[in-house]
């Protein structure tokens, strides 16, 4: 049986307020990633992350992080006076 793997990419724009997090998910998984890009002036890293298409974990642990940012971003632009942090 041949063990194929079938390498994905996936890039990410990540918050400064949220790149240890995401780093830390990333290195304890032990996916490859790289830094692609530091934008200063918005606050945001993106990332490119590497992974096995084959290993159902890789999927879960990129659809979380997703699922993370994804929140994250609803949060910063939440219309909600509960959640939105522009006016406290």
């Amino acid at each position: 049986m041949k063990d194929e793997k079938e390498t994905s990419e996936e890039t990410l724009k990540v918050p400064a307020d949220m790149l240890l997090e995401i780093l830390n998910i990333i290195a304890k998984e032990g996916l490859k990633h790289e830094v692609v890009q530091v934008m200063m002036n918005r606050s945001l890293a993106v990332i490119s992350v590497y992974y096995d298409k084959n290993i159902t974990r890789n999927q879960k642990v990129i659809n979380n992080i997703q699922s993370l940012l994804s929140d994250y971003r609803d949060f910063r632009e939440s219309e909600n006076e509960e959640l939105n942090w522009r006016e406290q």
